[in-house]
């Protein structure tokens, strides 16, 4: 029995080792750039809840592992500002390639769902109208009720716009599949549209406080009675190095003095974004926020891609949320020209006030 059991005992070792809970990964890999960039991965529906910088090497060339247990969608936002959506699947090498002729350039080749996901959104970016975008989710969702996609097709589509729909999210919903309607995701889908409308128009921006340099520092009341643009950008990120020079047209086209600029950089080393700002390069205030994209103003408006401004009213209440630079010159001089007048208007009121009381004052005065 003895003898037995000293045989059984390296093969049942095996076999539990066999059995076990082993890790599963899934493996991406690809060329982000033709030198040493970063990239962001998180995750878009909440099963995946880290953000992780990976780090390519001098050449561009990156590869990244993580543990999956299930397909998890995953966001990785490439340095040329594109965010790729990713299915992640247990055991799976995926690889990513840049193609320019595609409208989408960056193409995701490996899985099932990958593929299906792919085929998708190239119909859903095509649309130019609201009703056959509907239309085209909705025939999905019916033809795949259960398919993990359909959480970020909602999430994308639906969801992350300026004005979230909620009768037609919950309309989404309730045609999918029984476990997908239980998904938590779906749980805060309510809490998310509620706190980016609390995060949008006409809502106090947040309080905040940076150096400008080795003397100057910046918080919001420095910037009160003024329109402010606050721009996110980094350093590193390409999408940005080719928008930040526009913040020079945009402060150009406004006339009025009652316009300020900030821009906060993302940044993993200031080394380069030092380099970059240098002789005034990019027009404003520059401040670096170096938990880049931990920091409170990127969690707080869920930012996601870069460059991404937002217009601050001269009462400190947010105008535009994620304006475009090409766009924010006309818009931002328009709106200051109405608050010069408004401001020349009511100094111009009080002065007649002013007035009017003094010379009541000295009749009353000539009276006694």
């Amino acid at each position: 029995m003895i003898k037995i059991q000293t045989y059984l005992l390296p093969l049942l070792m095996l076999l539990a080792s066999c059995s076990g809970d082993k890790e599963t990964l899934y493996t991406i890999s690809g060329k982000a750039a033709d030198e040493q960039c970063h990239l962001l991965l998180f995750g878009l529906d909440g099963r995946y809840e880290k953000r992780d910088s990976i780090k390519s090497d001098n050449d561009g060339d990156f590869k990244f592992s993580i543990p999956v247990d299930t397909v998890t969608p995953l966001a990785l936002l490439m340095p040329d500002g594109h965010m790729v959506t990713l299915y992640a699947e247990p055991n799976l090498k995926a690889k990513i390639t840049k193609d320019e002729s595609l409208d989408r350039v960056w193409i995701v080749k490996g899985g099932k769902t990958q593929a299906l996901h792919d085929s998708i959104s190239q119909i859903l970016d095509a649309c130019k109208k609201e009703k056959e975008l509907q239309e085209h989710i909705n025939n999905f969702i019916a033809a795949n009720p259960i398919s993990p996609i359909n959480i970020e097709l909602i999430r994308r589509y639906m969801v992350d716009v300026p004005q979230p729909d909620n009768s037609k999210i919950n309309d989404c919903i309730s045609k999918l599949g029984g476990i997908l309607q239980d998904h938590e995701y779906f749980a805060t889908t309510q809490k998310q549209i509620d706190r980016k409308r609390s995060n949008t128009l006409h809502k106090l921006f947040p309080a905040f406080m940076y150096d400008i340099n080795d003397t100057t520092k910046a918080e919001l009341n420095t910037y009160i009675r003024k329109y402010l643009l606050v721009t996110f950008w980094a350093s590193w990120d390409k999408n940005s190095r080719n928008e930040m020079p526009k913040l020079r047209a945009v402060r150009d086209s406004v006339k009025s003095e009652n316009f300020s600029i900030l821009n906060i950089a993302l940044e993993h080393d200031t080394t380069e974004w030092k380099k970059f700002i240098v002789g005034d390069s990019i027009i404003g205030d520059n401040a670096c926020e170096t938990k880049a994209w931990n920091c409170e103003l990127v969690n707080k408006f869920n930012i996601k891609s870069l460059p991404f401004s937002i217009l601050v009213s001269p009462y400190q209440r947010i105008v535009k949320f994620d304006l475009k630079l090409d766009e924010a010159g006309e818009l931002i001089d328009s709106l200051a020209t109405k608050y010069d007048i408004s401001e020349k208007k009511k100094k111009e009121e009080e002065e007649k006030k002013k007035k009017k009381e003094q010379k009541k004052s000295k009749k009353t005065i000539q009276q006694n």
